[in-house]
């Protein structure tokens, strides 16, 4: 076979054409190879920027969450002030960041032989917040009533409530030095001159008592214990007395004017917070916040005797 001088068949080897010699699929290769490398160089640097910027923006969209959960909430209740409202507490989060890269090459065997180097590169994002939702019928019954009165009806705690929170909040303080040595110094000096347990029991107040907090007419005072479960419920009162409403605005969809801050929605009802009313929705949500994660479940406790024991046995 003959082949002129501008053929493009190497002269050397008239079977392979010019440019396709063994070491030109080698030096793709090495090319390729040289590329990936710097490639998973770079993004070491870049994947750690852009997890610090997507936890950053994680974290941002803490608030909004709280607020449009709460909006939620009082849309529900414009439409039916006799709803049962929901909540969710959100706990850890979550930013992860994975990036992933890999090559290989193609090969035509021809003829001619042909090698086509190919890069792979990817990247998986995931963004969570865990959410523990609200099921404890004491700790509704109180967002219950925050909400209740925001929409404007006058209502607060019952005796009879505030004693069975007053029951439950006792088991929610842990033991400590001081509670021990107050309550060692209380029942030491209220025990004094006293003949019997039935006499020392009706002069004195109690976390067992049925009336913890609404009945303080005991000579002898309440116990240490029972003091703290009564302070905090003095301050759950509180924090429900200052709800007021008329700081929000309950209408239709058309309703919603284009400088509402928040918007939350129920069905057709649509509430919004204007301007002049943000102040009051961030205090409204911290209470929201604080009702709905006073009780935590107690779990029982091993002494070094095996001597199980739950938070709020040993002092009240």
């Amino acid at each position: 076979m003959n082949h002129g001088s501008n053929s493009r068949y190497n002269p050397y080897d008239p079977s392979r054409p010019i440019g396709s010699r063994p070491e030109d699929g080698d030096m793709r290769l090495r090319i390729a190879a040289i590329g990936l490398a710097l490639a998973l160089a770079g993004s070491t640097g870049c994947t750690s920027v852009r997890l610090g910027q997507r936890t950053m923006h994680q974290a941002g969209t803490l608030p909004d969450l709280q607020y449009q959960q709460v909006l939620d909430n009082l849309a529900l209740f414009a439409t039916n002030p006799s709803a049962l409202p929901w909540h969710v507490n959100l706990r850890e989060g979550t930013t992860q960041i994975t990036d992933s890269a890999s090559a290989g090459a193609a090969v035509d065997l021809g003829p001619p032989s042909n090698t086509l180097p190919q890069l792979f590169g990817s990247r998986t994002v995931v963004v969570q917040w865990g959410m523990a939702p609200v099921i404890n019928a004491t700790e509704l019954r109180l967002i219950r009533l925050a909400y209740r009165r925001a929409i404007g009806l006058a209502e607060m705690p019952d005796p009879e409530f505030l004693s069975e929170l007053a029951h439950e909040l006792k088991n929610q303080f842990l033991p400590n030095a001081d509670q021990r040595d107050e309550s060692e110094l209380f029942y030491e000096y209220s025990s004094q001159g006293i003949r019997s347990y039935a006499e020392f029991d009706s002069r004195t107040t109690t976390t067992n008592d049925d009336k913890v907090c609404t009945d303080s007419r005991a000579p002898g005072g309440r116990s240490p214990l029972a003091r703290d479960v009564c302070r905090q419920i003095e301050v759950i009162q509180r924090a429900l007395a200052r709800i007021e409403p008329g700081w929000f605005h309950v209408g239709r969809k058309w309703d919603v004017p284009r400088d509402a801050c928040y918007v939350g929605r129920h069905g057709g009802a649509y509430v919004w917070v204007g301007p002049e009313g943000r102040e009051a929705l961030t205090e409204f949500t911290l209470t929201v916040m604080k009702l709905s994660s006073l009780l935590r479940e107690t779990q029982p406790l091993f002494s070094p005797g095996q001597v199980k024991f739950s938070p709020g046995d040993r002092a009240g």
